[in-house]
């Protein structure tokens, strides 16, 4: 058994069903720390909002907040606020 304080983690994309990676030998280690963490932080560039990769982690449901550069939609800010996501805007 593990336990994470916090996760931070990039991703290979990100839809409405919620985050995805290109790497399937990550999948499973990912998932195990999505799965033991209390807050998960996901960072990413605005080019990973609305594409899918390889294997679905989990659901937007299990991300606490999301760290994004100023490029992200307003639409994708509309989307994480609804769903209870906090969001921080890296200016790059």
């Amino acid at each position: 058994n593990i336990h994470v304080r916090r996760l931070f983690m990039s991703v290979g994309g990100i839809t409405e069903q919620g985050l995805y990676n290109s790497n399937s030998l990550l999948a499973d280690t990912e998932r195990a720390m999505l799965a033991a963490a209390e807050e998960v932080i996901v960072v990413t560039d605005n080019s990973k909002f609305g594409h899918r990769a390889l294997a679905h982690l989990c659901g937007l449901d299990r991300v606490h907040r999301v760290v994004a550069d100023s490029g992200i939609t307003g639409e994708w800010k509309d989307l994480l606020t609804n769903a209870g996501i906090a969001l921080t805007i890296a200016e790059v």
